[in-house]
């Protein structure tokens, strides 16, 4: 927090920092509610977890934007068995660990911190959610044992390969964009696999989704594909994102007989010069609801055209539920954590 003197003119404000002053310490036992069953201290430029053994009840505590360096202190709260959700992400945190009473956790977000590793998660066999975005991560490792969880986020690493995910045979959602991944591999236990975002990579081939007939949802945006593929017997298939890829002719054989598709997108391809491919893709799949998050009846030029209600629901929805952490991975973009 600083302590400034802002001078208010007609159109601009000038601000001049006089001094810095240190915000309120970390509440202390006596002031934290012993019942409450969640706790959120976010921005209070924490270094150290504490404070919290007394509060038996408590199921979520969120120290988001703080200035934690060590997951510490956790080992000691044996109180806390009612805690499901535990979130440490915009801290700078390198290490996983710590977390060897946690048994109950279902979900852990350690999101933009400077891990470089995925450790020390064995015992947490009821987590449901991982998210491990934006860090230093190379390999996916480690986490053969989370056998309940169903959905893992690990966009914005270093990660070269998909890989030990074989006994996650629960998993729903497999979120990796913004990684080095050149191929679709190590999918092939993953029968229950709903969500598979895998944009911002080098991927060339569509590929390795024999077994993955539960797909409903399909990113590879901003990739290097050049062929639309091997996705015919996605029959539970509604949404493929495919824009900015390498497409340079309009072969859509392998989407057309999908009876559930409803959502593409393929701008920034070079085959999608004009507002004609919009035309082309819909003389083709006249099921489709949205072309490139927009609704497929809108007219390019026409600003007093009528659109249906429901379909821009469905455009609205499909925006909101592609990935869990867009928000976040939107904040990380501007985050600096000297400047906390």
């Amino acid at each position: 927090m600083w302590l400034v003197w802002a001078e208010h003119r007609l159109r601009s404000i000038t601000v001049t920092v006089v001094a810095r002053i240190e915000p309120d310490p970390l509440p202390c036992r006596s002031e934290c509610d012993p019942e409450a069953e969640s706790l959120g201290l976010i921005r209070h430029r924490i270094k150290k977890i504490k404070n919290y053994a007394h509060m038996k009840n408590l199921k979520s505590l969120c120290l988001r934007w703080n200035l934690i360096t060590k997951i510490e202190n956790l080992d000691g709260l044996e109180n806390l068995t009612s805690l499901e959700t535990l979130d440490l992400s915009f801290n700078r945190i390198e290490k996983i660990g710590g977390l060897g009473t946690l048994r109950n956790l279902k979900t852990l977000y350690l999101v933009h911190n400077k891990i470089r590793k995925i450790e020390n998660l064995d015992h947490l066999n009821r987590l449901e959610l991982l998210e491990l975005g934006d860090n230093r991560i190379r390999c996916i490792e480690n986490i053969d044992k989370l056998t309940q969880l169903k959905k893992l986020f690990l966009g914005a690493n270093q990660i070269r390969m998909i890989e030990n995910l074989d006994r996650l045979t629960n998993l729903t959602v497999l979120s990796l964009p913004g990684n080095a991944i050149k191929k679709i591999e190590g999918l092939s236990k993953l029968a229950t696999l709903q969500e598979l975002i895998l944009s911002q990579n080098g991927i060339q081939n569509i590929e390795g989704l024999e077994n993955n007939v539960a797909l409903r949802l399909i990113d590879l945006s901003d990739n290097r594909l050049e062929r639309i593929e091997n996705v015919q017997h996605l029959q539970e298939l509604e949404t493929i994102w495919l824009r900015n890829n390498k497409f340079t002719d309009w072969d859509l054989s392998a989407l057309e007989g999908l009876p559930k598709l409803r959502h593409v997108s393929f701008e920034k391809n070079p085959c999608c010069g004009s507002d004609d491919y919009r035309f082309e893709v819909i003389k083709r799949m006249p099921k489709i609801k949205t072309i490139d998050c927009v609704p497929a009846n809108w007219i390019p030029g026409d600003p007093w055209q009528e659109i249906s209600r429901s379909d821009e629901e469905d455009t609205v929805r499909e925006l909101m539920t592609s990935q869990e952490i867009t928000t976040d991975f939107n904040l990380s973009q501007e985050y600096n954590g000297d400047q906390l």
